[in-house]
This record gives C-alpha cells, sequence and structure tokens, in this order.
C-alpha cells in the first residue's frame, strides 16, 4: 500500500483488547503478563470453585456455571449487576463473584473478561479514552453481524463525532446467537451512528456457474 500501515491495528475485539490491557496492565488492576484462560482452561478454574465452596455439582453442573459467566460478560455484567429472581440465580451469582476473584488473585482473564476490563477501563477513564478515540480517526468491522452486546457497547465507546466508522456484515448469515452474537447491531448501528450511507452488495460472485464446475472438479478428487 502507498501509505505508512505500522500505525494501523488490526485484529479481532479480543485480540486488540489483549493488547490495550498488556499496555495499561498497571491501570487495570492486572500482571504485564497475565495468563488468557482458554474454555478449558476456565472450566477448570469453575470446578475449583465449586469444589472450595462445596457447591452440589448435579445441581449446579460447571458447564451451566460457565455458560452463565460468558453470558454476563457477553452482556456487560458482573455478577453484583444480575438481578436475582430465584436461589438459583443467586447461587450462580456467588459463583460469579468467587470465580472472579479467585482469577483475579491469580492473574488470569477469561476471553469475556478481556473484552469486559477493557470496556470498563476505558469507560471510566476520559483521558485514555480521548487518546485512543483521536488515534483511531478510521475504525472498520468486518462481520457485524455475529458481534455481541459488549463488542457494540465497546465500539461505540471507542468511536466519537470526529471517527468514521465502516461496517461490513449480513444479517441473513448471523449464526452465533448461541455465542451471544446480536445480529440486530447492524440494525441498530445505522440508528446509532447516524449512517448517512448503506452500500448493499446483492451479487453473489462465489456461486456462477463456472466457479461451481471449477471447484466441484477438484472436490471430486478429495480422498
Amino acid at each position: 500500500l502507498p501509505i505508512i500501515i505500522r500505525g494501523m491495528w488490526v485484529g479481532t475485539f479480543h485480540g486488540l483488547c489483549n493488547r490495550l490491557l498488556r499496555l495499561h496492565s498497571r491501570d487495570v488492576g492486572l500482571p504485564q503478563s497475565f495468563q488468557i484462560l482458554d474454555n478449558a482452561d476456565q472450566l477448570s478454574v469453575i470446578k475449583r470453585v465449586l469444589k472450595n465452596k462445596k457447591v452440589d455439582t448435579e445441581k449446579y453442573p460447571p458447564k451451566q456455571v460457565q455458560y452463565h459467566i460468558n453470558s454476563a460478560k457477553d452482556q456487560g455484567l458482573r455478577a453484583d449487576q444480575i438481578e436475582e429472581l430465584d436461589e438459583s440465580s443467586r447461587q450462580l451469582n456467588e459463583i460469579y463473584k468467587s470465580y472472579q476473584n479467585l482469577c483475579d488473585k491469580e492473574g488470569a482473564v477469561d476471553f469475556g473478561e478481556l473484552l469486559l476490563r477493557c470496556y470498563e477501563f476505558l469507560k471510566l477513564n476520559e483521558v485514555l479514552r480521548t487518546h485512543y478515540q483521536n488515534k483511531f480517526k478510521h475504525i472498520l468491522v468486518d462481520e457485524f453481524q455475529d458481534t455481541n452486546q459488549l463488542q457494540y457497547n465497546w465500539l461505540k465507546l471507542l468511536s466519537s463525532k470526529n471517527n468514521s466508522v465502516f461496517a461490513v456484515g449480513d444479517d441473513d448469515q448471523s449464526i452465533y446467537g448461541f455465542r451471544g452474537a446480536r445480529s440486530n447491531n447492524l440494525h441498530d448501528f445505522v440508528k446509532d451512528f447516524d449512517v448517512t450511507e448503506t452500500i448493499k452488495l446483492e451479487q453473489n460472485y462465489r456461486s456462477f456457474g463456472h466457479i461451481l464446475d471449477a471447484a466441484n472438479s477438484l472436490i471430486k478428487n478429495n480422498i
């Protein structure tokens, strides 16, 4: 490209938040070398918490607890922000608190925590929020239909009236609702960002007959 691209940040929401948190680890209360928990690691920590609290895992299976925690974080909610409708939800929130306390103590973050802690940090720190709003004059988000509520809120926080934000997505291809993806973010984006122009790509260049013929001629040789 005929431009200097070293100033560009390119990555997933999680990757960008990881970069921000490591740059400002002291401000967010994390060691600079904090550990990122994958799903298996997270489940292992949850099992430790359940064991320490002597929780009946028949009544509160570890994977159900994991879903509760991840779903809450995808919505940007801490344990004390979740409405407790019954004893079950109260207990799940108590486990969520204990889990988060253990992660903080051990300097570990799960995938949801990467986004949530970064969002909370930028929301509370006006100086750094303004710094990054000024740094990222142009923001492009691909596969927008797969963003969840927290990612959308994070994007709104990072943008300002001086930024130009470009979203690419197709609500007909939204398949990650089970992971918290919210296809309505596309429609909200038009309203919340005062979108003045929408470009529709309605020609499918991947399914022309000669392309399918070429693909099938290769596939038939698969072993």
